[in-house]
């Protein structure tokens, strides 16, 4: 899978938009380009907590965006980052301050990584099982699960083997089998939409795939935390994201983690007040 294949195809884009969507192109290449040495130093709240036994435990998975990633500006130039306030962060805190302990949320995020990655346990997953035998090994009560952004973007640039270009209809399927997998597992269920993004990388076209989770979550009875079109209903909402135009800002990422926090205690309150201390 050649993961530099979309940093080449930035470079080529160059020549074709206005200095101001170069500057936005540029962005997103150098932070991608800077993504995998990061990521090797990523600090332990980054990867899955510890400690979890006697918990009632909730692990998330998607791309860097549940990993807690964020870009920022610094001397003229655009990196990435990691940061602690991330969605699950956040969300951990929510539950410990509504439910004192005994609950985690383990974030399981791995940086550019597909729906696919995560089903088959191949390339950004390689280091996992195929999902059936995660789910069957996890200790988890409930799965989050926050993929279409990687799967529109390898699909929009063509940039990987064909059996891993998702399209929108393919996308449905991948995401079924995922939550079926875990149901059958004795696992409970949240999907979460991705937030819009915008900029060059709006051309990666996410709205399809938003419309295919929608449409799952309806026909599979399957709570959603609601983030693409509210999101893009709020003022200015371009300024919610980091420099790249593609990973939250902190103000995002709580905004994202309040709506997901919403619908864990919407759904499963009982279950979270029975597990936690503050009864």
């Amino acid at each position: 899978m050649p993961e530099h294949g979309i940093y080449t195809l930035f470079i080529r884009s160059y020549s074709h938009s206005t200095r101001k969507g170069r500057l936005a192109m540029k962005a997103i290449f150098y932070f991608f380009s800077a993504l995998s040495p990061v990521i090797t130093a990523l600090s332990p709240f980054v990867y899955a907590a510890k400690n979890t036994d006697n918990k009632f435990i909730i692990e998330a998975y998607g791309g860097s965006s549940t990993q807690g990633a964020m870009a920022v500006r610094e001397n003229g130039k655009v990196h990435p980052i990691f940061i602690k306030n991330n969605e699950i962060g956040l969300i951990n805190q929510f539950i410990k301050d509504k439910y004192g302990d005994g609950i985690q949320v383990v974030n399981k995020g791995a940086s550019s990584s597909q729906a696919m990655d995560l089903l088959n346990g191949k390339y950004f997953y390689k280091n996992n099982k195929s999902w059936r035998e995660e789910m069957k090994k996890s200790p988890a009560r409930i799965i989050l699960l926050n993929f279409a952004t990687n799967d529109a973007r390898h699909f929009h640039y063509q940039d990987i083997e064909p059996d891993y270009r998702v399209s929108p209809d393919q996308y449905i399927k991948v995401m079924a089998q995922l939550v079926n997998i875990a149901r059958a597992a004795g696992k409970e269920v949240i999907l979460q939409e991705p937030h819009p993004i915008c900029g060059g990388a709006a051309r990666w076209n996410i709205g399809p795939y938003v419309t295919q989770l929608d449409k799952l979550a309806r026909a599979e009875s399957v709570p959603l935390s609601r983030q693409y079109q509210r999101i893009l209903n709020m003022n200015n909402w371009q300024s919610l994201l980091s420099p790249d135009c593609v990973h939250p800002s902190e103000q995002l990422y709580r905004i994202k983690a309040e709506e997901t926090f919403s619908v864990l205690v919407a759904h499963y309150g009982a279950q979270l007040a029975a597990a936690g201390t503050h009864r």
